[in-house]
């Protein structure tokens, strides 16, 4: 049988090709999505750090994780600190010859032109030289920092602005901006993630606080361990994963493999879908054929047997095929993922079973799903009516379809209904639920649009006909899909999903872009905004400096973080922090109050969300226990809790309280109320001129021109959601051209028969063009709608009202692709499938 299947695939090479394109295509999709996802699980360490530490035998630090009530690990959001006792317990532990401490600190040489060299991907750290010399690195130039006011820098700093030895160069601390003399340049081995500055041990101790490392050189590190039991003692290979500065590299070590997941699963989803669709309309091109066969008497289990064998080879070797292309798809995904950021550097792409595996079952599935009903269904009717019903096929669905595709079309509003009723916020038990349920409505949306197609193409042509019967075209058009309605359908499903899944993911994104900047725009009261570089931050020191400025009534800082909240155990164990000052908090930010009084938020106190306050079980006046980023235990009095829809900041913290718990503590925003009456221009004018000397890199801007610079920022950070959008849109737009090409090759001896009656050339072409609108615009309804339900349920979620998030030119685009998709595909063989003689064609049939 397999032998005779392998024939049948031989003997049809033309007409298998757009279903083996298909396979092969989706299997890459699923293959290289799941592979770079691995990659970052497995390489997510060593990919945030260049640091490897071969000058020493072991790198002693704290554990960077914290575990929950409920048992599981959860990494720190900062790397925490050593104490001044286990500090002496390495120093007196066996063996230990000798101890250096890693005091890192953000540190950003500045330009002659006044910006800093660092960006939001390359950051720049300041460490002790004896950190230098246990990383095996060398000078090129000069020498080594030996007083106060010197610094040795690497070489990617020095060529960024053309450093010399002897030159002297403004430093930006979080603290204060000094110079310093450049004493050497020095090369580090391998490839390298951040620009460093060399300071002395001392001055280093004193910018950088208590230490989060120890580099050791010990002949025998199990000694070590024993003497240390609280701490880890990293050796070998896990050395290079020890020092993890920069938070965006290490949360897109795991973020983005997570992102990716969810990737994977839309591609998985997706090439189940248009795999389906694309074998289902091969095999139904194939109704003469199976008919034959009955009809000279082969037994239904064979013809079965047959096309199964048949699914499973097309299925084994275009997912082969594909998961082997998967694998440099994905090379080349995560260089460009590098490049652009958005991945960690470091990630190593490596051929691992799971995602090979995952992407030849995808279209073993894909294939055998599409291929079980279509056998079943040829293979129980008698052999006579299968070949009267090849020549011509039964207008109606088949009632398994109809039933069960209007089983999920309820199933798909009982759980639109639950997330109705749920409700939201997002950021809660019940709205989590909610979010759920309308992805799970999305799924079946599309799953009831595939089965019900048929139904909705009769529905739709029955007052279209009207209109289409008019003219020789639409009556030939009208004829055909209603002669054939599981062809059409089968066609207008890839366009269905090109449509659906693209309008999400772009109104998704959109959604979520427009309610955050509705919140953030309501809190931000201030008159004037300083920011530095893109996610680089400004110094603390400039609330200090801006003070001083004539006009100004309150300057605040911003930093954000996370709190470990895990008393009492809940379904919530982080929550996101804001340190703010309170002093100045109401002149620049705005928060509803929901209990309490922003006047009793001082030192020793805490500000929650309500929705944080109402899942802890919190009330003004309690003291709340938590975690500071680091795993410091840390409590305070709950003064007051706000409104928070969106979960941008669960908890408020004082600045002073906040601050030395975070290895970075750049704020992500000043914010400056200006004096009543006063210029703002000329305000803002004296705050630049400040900022020129007091903090290089940073701009001051009015609140409306700071709103402006969010929105640019947050449009330029969705092209990776518009490349997701590209693939699997395009997947499903190629897709559709496929099916359409060999639907419309198979149809030559219809064309035939039209021209042997008396149609031209020109006639026959236009009742494609009209069918092939006719189709078109149901798939764009029907994704639309799919759409629609989706993003109305999720924009509910995000704001409490009925609201559809839409962006119009997005949209008319997506729209504009699938009736590209579908004229291509319909149009592009129309010459060659009417090249032939007419009677040649109804010969060879």
């Amino acid at each position: 049988m397999i032998v005779l299947a392998w024939r049948s695939l031989a003997a049809r090479k033309a007409a298998i090709l757009a279903a083996l394109l298909s396979v092969v295509v989706g299997s890459s999709l699923v293959t290289a999505a799941l592979s770079i996802a691995s990659a970052q699980e497995q390489h997510g360490a060593a990919s945030v750090t260049s640091w490897r530490f071969g000058g020493v035998d072991a790198v002693v630090k704290p554990p960077a994780g914290v575990q929950l009530s409920s048992g599981l690990t959860l990494d720190l959001p900062s790397m925490p600190r050593l104490s001044p006792q286990q500090i002496d317990e390495i120093r007196g532990a066996p063996g230990v010859a000798a101890v250096t401490l890693e005091s890192p600190f953000p540190a950003y040489l500045a330009t002659s032109g006044g910006t800093v060299i660092g960006n939001a991907f390359t950051r720049s750290w300041g460490h002790p030289w004896s950190t230098a010399v246990a990383d095996s690195a060398s000078l090129a130039e000069g020498r080594p920092p030996s007083r106060p006011r010197e610094v040795a820098v690497d070489e990617s700093v020095a060529v960024a602005d053309g450093i010399s030895v002897n030159d002297r160069v403004p430093v930006v601390f979080a603290a204060r901006t000094d110079e310093f003399t450049v004493t050497g340049i020095v090369e580090r081995p391998g490839e390298q993630f951040e620009h460093a500055l060399f300071f002395t041990d001392e001055t280093a101790a004193r910018l950088g606080g208590a230490p989060v490392a120890a580099l050791v050189s010990v002949p025998d590190a199990e000694g070590l361990r024993d003497a240390v039991p609280g701490l880890q003692v990293l050796t070998g290979e896990d050395r290079s994963g020890s020092l993890q500065l920069d938070l965006r590299q290490a949360e897109l070590a795991g973020g983005s493999g997570q992102f990716l997941m969810v990737t994977a699963f839309l591609a998985l989803a997706i090439t189940v879908f248009v795999i389906s669709s694309t074998l289902t309309v091969s095999i139904g091109q194939r109704r003469r054929e199976l008919a034959m066969l009955l009809v000279v008497g082969t037994k239904p289990r064979l013809i079965r047997r047959m096309i199964i064998w048949e699914a499973v080879l097309v299925g084994a070797l275009g997912g082969a095929v594909g998961a082997a292309v998967g694998i440099g798809l994905a090379e080349l995904a995560r260089r460009f993922f590098v490049a652009q950021g958005v991945m960690a550097r470091g990630t190593v792409v490596s051929v691992e079973p799971l995602p090979v595996v995952a992407g030849v079952a995808a279209a073993v599935v894909a294939a055998l799903t599409a291929a079980w009903f279509p056998a079943r269904r040829a293979t129980r009717i008698a052999p006579l009516e299968a070949l009267r019903e090849a020549d011509v096929p039964t207008i109606a669905a088949g009632r398994t379809r109809a039933i069960v595709g209007w089983v999920l079309l309820g199933t798909t509003a009982a759980c639109l209904t639950g997330a109705f009723v749920l409700g939201g916020p997002v950021t809660t038990l019940g709205g989590t639920i909610a979010l759920m349920l309308v992805l799970s409505a999305f799924a079946f949306l599309i799953g009831a649009g595939v089965l019900l197609g048929p139904t909705l193409l009769r529905g739709v042509l029955a007052p279209l006909g009207v209109l289409l019967r008019r003219w020789f075209g639409g009556f030939v058009a009208e004829r055909s899909i209603r002669s054939d309605l599981r062809r059409a359908a089968g066609v207008s499903v890839p366009l269905t999903l090109l449509v659906a899944v693209s309008a999400v993911l772009l109104f998704q994104d959109s959604a979520n872009y427009q309610a955050r900047s509705h919140v953030y725009a309501d809190q931000v009261t201030a008159d004037v905004v300083v920011t530095g570089g893109v996610q680089l931050g400004v110094p603390l020191s400039t609330v200090d400096a801006l003070d001083d400025v004539p006009g100004v009534a309150a300057a605040s800082g911003s930093i954000s973080s996370q709190l470990i909240l895990d008393d009492p155990p809940t379904m919530r164990s982080t929550g996101t922090v804001t340190g703010v000052d309170p002093a100045g908090l109401d002149r620049v930010l705005s928060y509803q109050v929901a209990a309490g009084s922003w006047a009793d938020f001082a030192e020793g106190s805490i500000a929650v969300s309500q929705i944080v306050a109402d899942e802890k079980g919190w009330d003004i006046g309690d003291t709340a226990s938590f975690l500071y980023p680091d795993g410091t235990p840390g409590s305070a009095v709950l003064s007051t809790t706000y409104v928070d829809p969106m979960g941008v900041s669960d908890t408020l913290l004082p600045l002073p309280e906040l601050v030395p718990h975070v290895l970075e503590p750049f704020a992500s925003a000043v914010y400056v109320a200006v004096e009543p009456g006063t210029d703002e221009h000329d305000v803002l004018a004296a705050i630049n001129d400040v900022l020129s000397t007091a903090a290089p890199g940073t701009q001051a801007v009015d609140r409306e021109q700071h709103l402006a610079q969010v929105a640019t920022q947050a449009s330029g950070d969705n092209w990776i959601v518009l490349m997701v959008v590209v693939l699997l849109g395009g997947y499903s737009g190629v897709s559709a051209i496929n099916v359409l090409v060999a639907s419309t090759m198979s149809r030559r001896r219809e064309f035939a028969l039209l021209r042997l009656a008396g149609a031209r050339r020109p006639q026959i072409i236009g009742s494609l063009l009209v069918e092939c609108l006719v189709v078109g615009t149901i798939a764009v309804l029907a994704g639309t709608v799919v759409a629609a339900a989706t993003m109305t349920g999720y924009g509910y979620l995000l704001t409490g009202t009925v609201w559809l998030p839409f962006v119009g030119p997005s949209y008319l685009v997506i729209v504009g692709c699938a009736y590209l998709a579908a004229l291509i595909g319909t149009l592009a063989p129309v010459r060659t499938a009417m090249t032939a003689d007419p009677l040649a064609g109804v010969r060879a049939w």
